[in-house]
């Protein structure tokens, strides 16, 4: 059989690792231990191909893979991708994230400005909500972050799943395990979701985090207070649509004035319901 015949029938969610990212390879080597893959080697890519999952190795890092999604639907069919990933940061927290990609104002790290990838909201709660079950009790914490870096460029549904925050945490076999498990998990799990574009908070975004654990909320895209500058009418309406939200949530004790007004008028405009973060915080799971 074909290589092509292997991946024709089925949309695939395809799981993209990096090369040069240790947490990644982490990740990788946990799900090829879970289910029996089959390797294919196509125009310089790793496949490893089992049912209607796939994963694939690149040689680039995952920020500045603009456009892998075009590039990779020439060899193999997919729906949704899910980038395997390492996060930094200065504090060296021992965490697991999971957040959409693209920029605000400037791309220092990927991406183009003022761009965004197509998330995939109801992926990210399911993670959001197997992992932080699974991680209870370790030394690890589960958080949502704001949209940052790249890439941008991504028109098929995804998402970054993250170990953090340094090189120890990265190498962890355990975690490794946990999040790849969870990742498949999160593939297979309810659906039924109302998905919602945040707005406020810092990078972490505790109170979007919060609804995520306990709400029917799904979140895609989230916009901090450190984006506010940047953050447009124009802007924030192309988001909601590209992430086909229902709901806008904001955290409203971040909010400023100008775009707690910004966000009502953008309500009103095109029919959005639009929740204080305290207001989701009622809509339990």
């Amino acid at each position: 059989m074909t290589f092509q015949q292997k991946v024709r029938d089925w949309f695939m969610k395809l799981i993209v690792c990096s090369k040069k990212d240790v947490a990644s390879q982490n990740i990788k080597e946990a799900l090829l231990s879970m289910k029996s893959f089959e390797r294919e080697r196509k125009e310089g890519y790793d496949f490893y191909l089992s049912g209607n999952l796939g994963i694939v190795d690149v040689d680039e890092r995952l920020i500045y893979a603009d456009r892998i999604d075009e590039r990779l639907k020439r060899l193999i069919d997919f729906d949704e991708i899910l980038f395997a990933s390492r996060h930094s940061s200065k504090d060296g927290r021992k965490i697991v994230t999971t957040h959409c990609t693209g920029n605000v104002g400037r791309a220092d790290y990927g991406g183009k400005p003022y761009s965004l990838a197509k998330p995939s909201p109801l992926t990210m709660k399911n993670f959001s909500l197997s992992v932080s079950e699974k991680i209870a009790g370790t030394d690890f914490e589960f958080t949502l972050e704001a949209t940052h870096h790249g890439p941008s460029e991504i028109s098929t549904p995804s998402a970054f799943y993250e170990i953090g925050s340094t090189e120890r945490e990265w190498r962890n076999s355990d975690v490794a395990w946990i999040v790849a498990e969870s990742m498949i998990e999160a593939l297979n799990m309810n659906s039924d979701w109302k998905v919602a574009v945040g707005v406020g908070g810092t990078h972490y975004i505790p109170r979007q985090t919060e609804i995520e654990l306990t709400t029917i909320f799904a979140f895609a895209h989230n916009f901090p207070k450190y984006t506010f500058d940047d953050l447009s009418e124009s802007f924030l309406i192309n988001a909601i649509q590209f992430s086909e939200a229902e709901v806008l949530v904001m955290d409203e004790k971040s909010v400023n004035s100008r775009v707690k007004s910004m966000l009502r008028e953008i309500s009103e405009k095109i029919g959005l319901e639009l929740l204080r973060s305290k207001e989701a915080k009622n809509q339990r799971i």
